[in-house]
């Protein structure tokens, strides 16, 4: 499964013997191979097949307010659009898509006003207008919806309205400016009002309702409307899950099948990304690996991201024998280890510098991700040229560093018992500890790796792997204590705001470490406010440095995708914009290579 989440991005904690004037060594030298993008392939292409997507896990959610994964992001961009997007995958150019052009804009950045196009139809026929645009806000804003990750990115958002009754000129107005405002507006994929709420309890509350949570238990339409929004039912039921994209969401068999179907009557066929071929996307869920690269060789799936690179690289060597090719490009994301801070064992700098030094990257890269991989120090993205910071030296494997740092933290061994120790609130404590992860092979080889070495410096890690949700639920109750994920990065400019601000270490937010640092909140905060581009790199810079300096996160790598997908399907063409690196409604077959009677 593929972690989401939409990122939206003194006194430094001073470590000068951690610190090394040695200048970043990231092996870069594919990033510019990744930004070049197949030409278009469409000559004589035809409607109609299908395509069998395997995943690891179900989707989380297929509600756009609520969902937190990238599978669920992935195919709910099929059926939910949004007012503007990088539509044409080869750069961030935002274009307008439900809105006729971009939104004008007030000098004080405080006002921002979209005009719906007047042709758009939802699947079921209905005219999409502002007052869906409205509800999908006031959803995502209501304090008891189960959204905190979505509702960061537009915290700052005061009301939303029409204006002077129009319905297709919708309004928005913030507390104070953001100078990603107008990318996080754009970017609400949009739900019909009269699928998503039937009873219309959204017209029941204000936006100013939705500020406080003692004030909005005071409004029984609130709560009412979270209870049914957070419910399976709206988050798996294809009549409550209306969009006006490309796809209609058709069925959904829990722990099988995803069933995605192609919207005849689409209202933009002609854009660039508009048209799309397959009669079908369905989602297939093969749990384990093994079964699911047999099934691949059986061509009964069409699309895989192989999670075991040894998979990846060994038994599907050859491809072709099976009716499959391979492809590897990079995607912009981070694979990281967390540790919740609330816990005593990791609230010392220098124990999170130590488990950094005891990680050998450049082993577990070749051994376990077998080359596919290139070692990071900070969230941002490597191929992200302007924002990158290059002056982080890289962490070596150092055993005798990590000793060092956890006696240093007063870690010792003083019973023999070969696990170190230390006397807390007047109680010895061991330090043992259990990563936490999700069905990802290649993750618990990564971790097993780590905990060995962990185990001959004195400190027992232990492994518990969940299904994806209960995974997902621990990690944003805090309820772990170390574990190993993965951010796809999903906007640009990045925003750290999200994962690193310690407002977001509650109610469900993505801080699920609950790393807290004042000069790292103030950073964050300046750099959000900030719409001077030059400086606002610099405080990125800056931020990137602060959270090396604090090892907020132990940073591992950027790993190559490794995707194989079957040989009938034409303009295959790999993205260096996310979610992902394809977009599967532009693939196509010829009639005589089709595998599925086309418009089942």
């Amino acid at each position: 499964m593929k972690t989401y989440i939409t990122l939206l991005f003194t006194a430094l904690l001073a470590l000068s013997a951690v610190n090394c004037s040695k200048k970043n060594e990231t092996d870069t030298k594919n990033k510019d191979d990744y930004s070049k993008v197949a030409p278009v392939d469409t000559n004589g292409a035809l409607i109609g097949d299908w395509i069998i997507q395997r995943e690891l896990a179900d989707p989380q959610s297929l509600n756009p307010v609520t969902l937190q994964d990238a599978t669920g992001r992935e195919f709910s961009l099929h059926v939910f659009e949004r007012l503007m997007w990088a539509a044409g995958r080869e750069d961030y150019e935002l274009v307008p898509w439900l809105c006729e052009a971009m939104p004008e804009e007030t000098p004080d950045h405080l006002t921002y006003t979209y005009k719906i196009k007047k042709d758009i139809k939802f699947s079921d026929g209905k005219p999409l207008t502002g007052e869906d645009v409205i509800f999908n806000f006031k959803a995502m804003m209501n304090p008891q919806v189960d959204a905190a990750q979505s509702r960061q990115a537009i915290d700052m958002l005061k009301n939303v309205e029409l204006v002077d009754g129009d319905k297709y000129t919708v309004k928005f107005t913030l507390s104070r400016p953001y100078f990603k405002a107008i990318y996080a507006l754009s970017d609400i994929q949009i739900m019909s009002k009269d699928a998503a709420d039937p009873e219309h309890l959204t017209d029941k509350y204000t936006f100013e309702e939705c500020k406080d949570v003692a004030t909005s238990l005071k409004n029984p339409a609130i709560k009412k409307f979270a209870d049914l929004f957070n419910s399976q039912e709206a988050n798996r039921d294809p009549k409550r899950l209306i969009g006006s994209g490309p796809y209609i969401f058709e069925k959904w068999d829990t722990g099988q099948w995803v069933y995605f179907r192609r919207n005849p009557n689409y209202w933009n066929l002609k854009a660039v990304h508009g048209m799309m071929y397959p009669e079908k996307l369905i989602i297939r869920v093969i749990q384990d690996q093994s079964a699911a690269t047999v099934a691949a060789k059986n061509k009964e799936i069409d699309n895989m991201y192989v999670t075991k690179p040894m998979d990846f690289v060994k038994e599907l060597a050859n491809p072709e024998q099976f009716g499959m090719k391979k492809a590897d490009p990079f995607e912009p994301q981070f694979v990281y280890i967390g540790y919740n801070m609330n816990n005593v064992l990791f609230s010392d700098v220098k124990v999170r510098w130590a488990l950094a030094y005891i990680v050998d990257r450049k082993s577990i890269i070749e051994k376990v991700q077998y080359g596919l991989a290139v070692p990071i120090q900070s969230p941002i993205y490597f191929g992200d040229k302007k924002n990158f910071n290059p002056d982080l030296p890289p962490i070596e494997y150092n055993p005798e560093k990590a000793k060092q740092l956890l006696s240093e933290a007063g870690w010792k061994d003083s019973d023999g018992d070969g696990v170190l120790d230390k006397t807390i609130n007047g109680k010895k404590v061991d330090f043992k500890f259990t990563y936490l992860l999700n069905t990802n092979e290649s993750r618990k080889q990564t971790i097993l790796v780590i905990a060995e070495g962990l185990k001959k410096i004195g400190i027992l890690a232990e492994i518990q792997v969940l299904e994806w949700s209960v995974f997902l639920e621990k990690i944003k109750k805090h309820e772990f204590d170390a574990l190993m994920g993965a951010w796809v990065l999903t906007d640009f400019p990045p925003d750290q705001y999200q994962i690193f601000h310690s407002s977001q270490s509650k109610n469900d937010g993505s801080n699920y470490g609950s790393y807290n640092n004042p000069t790292a909140d103030s950073l964050m905060v300046a750099y959000r406010k900030e719409f001077d581009e030059a400086k606002r790199i610099e405080i990125n810079k800056q931020l990137q440095k602060v959270l090396y300096d604090d090892q907020a996160y132990t940073f591992l790598w950027t790993p190559k995708a490794k995707y194989v997908y079957s040989d009938r399907f034409k303009n295959v063409r790999w993205y260096p914009t996310p979610p992902t690196a394809y977009h599967l409604p532009e693939w196509w077959v010829p009639a005589n290579q089709r595998k599925y009677q086309s418009g089942n």
